[in-house]
């Protein structure tokens, strides 16, 4: 932990943000870094698929206007490989290198004949305007930026959203570390300083951020072994049999007269100690019972209580099977937060009997 107090001049108290922007997906998580160097998370983590790809996506875009999309259809479809060259020179010639500064701009040309036989694949009625460019097609520095924009522009909504989060816990942030292959965009280091440097005292890219991810990064921010505490981005819950009354909906009463509802056990948005646990109690609902369905169900909502809500996923399935001594007993159903995933016991009370089950915070 010697790198986050000296290279990024953090000490304890200190919150700092985490911005992996990969090809994919980014993703941000801001941590506390505590005494006893371990971490802290402050916000629920969030994410979005606007990484570097989809500047690519945008490139190829570009390109189908340019050559027609069938010719792009084509090139997927049997020579991917051109298309493939096409996009690697892109990143090494024009997405790399775009400050988003007009005057650092230098007009790039991609020439098809550099691109074995594509130029026959191109569409007709594109053909002309080529052959008059001598088969090159020219950026404008319009162009580029118009490839970046909708995708920074998510990035930087990410961004806010963690310190619109921050605001409403009234605790400030540190650093903002860009990390991930997306973050040697000079221009995306740039929108990033321009947007939040007068908010946030430190945005910093490692010189190898890529490296990072895999290093500093996920020691600093994201790995599991030094979070002490986690924000929970679910509402974690199972499924409860009890009688149905009036003010229930008419459409959810069963015939025998229950209705299954979804019993929270923790709420989205607490913050939960390494290895806390939260516990409940509950009894069959009836002598003949043979079983306990403890199915764990999770949902973004605060305050779902039917299964109709379509927020409501299934996480995993879990039977406790009862015998006949068992029906009328208590079982204490407990809940603990570990490293990388959840536990859950169910403890007959009154023999001791124990079942257990895992699962991982796959969903997180």
């Amino acid at each position: 932990m010697g790198s986050l107090r000296g290279e990024y001049h953090l000490n304890p108290g200190d919150l700092f943000m985490v911005v992996d922007c990969g090809g994919g997906t980014v993703d941000l998580t801001v941590r506390e870094l505590l005494e006893d160097d371990q971490l802290s998370e402050i916000t629920e983590r969030t994410g979005d698929c606007c990484g570097s790809c989809f500047v690519d996506k945008a490139y190829i875009e570009f390109l189908g206007n340019k050559m027609g999309e069938s010719a792009i259809d084509t090139l997927k479809r049997d020579y991917y490989r051109y298309l493939q060259q096409m996009v690697l020179d892109f990143c090494k010639n024009v997405k790399i290198p775009f400050t988003g500064r007009e005057e650092d701009f230098n007009p790039p040309e991609i020439d098809l004949e550099d691109y074995g036989t594509i130029r026959q694949y191109v569409d007709e009625e594109k053909k002309d305007s080529l052959e008059k460019d001598e088969w090159l097609i020219k950026f404008s520095f319009e162009d580029v930026k118009h490839m970046f924009d909708p995708v920074i522009g998510r990035i930087i909504r990410l961004v806010k959203d963690q310190l619109e989060q921050l605001e409403r816990s009234e605790k400030e942030i540190s650093l903002i570390l860009l990390v991930g292959g997306f973050s040697e965009s000079k221009y995306l280091q740039n929108r990033i300083r321009e947007e939040f440097l007068s908010v946030v005292p430190n945005i910093s890219v490692p010189i190898h951020p890529i490296i990072a991810v895999m290093k500093g990064a996920v020691r600093l921010g994201l790995s599991e072994e030094i979070v002490k505490n986690r924000v929970l981005r679910w509402t974690y819950g199972t499924d409860v049999m009890r009688k149905w009354t009036p003010t229930d909906p008419p459409s959810q009463r069963l015939p025998n007269g229950y209705i299954k509802v979804f019993e929270k056990l923790v709420e989205r948005g607490k913050q939960v100690r390494l290895n806390e646990c939260v516990m409940k109690r509950f009894k069959p609902h009836s002598l003949s019972q043979e079983k306990i369905n403890m199915d764990m169900y999770i949902t973004s909502s605060k305050d779902s209580k039917y299964f109709n809500d379509p927020e409501i996923r299934l996480l995993r399935r879990w039977e406790v099977k009862l015998d006949e001594s068992e029906r009328n007993a208590t079982f204490l159903f407990t809940f603990k937060f570990c490293h990388v995933g959840i536990s859950a016991t169910a403890k007959n009370e009154k023999t001791g009997k124990t079942k257990a089950m895992s699962f991982r915070y796959d969903l997180e």
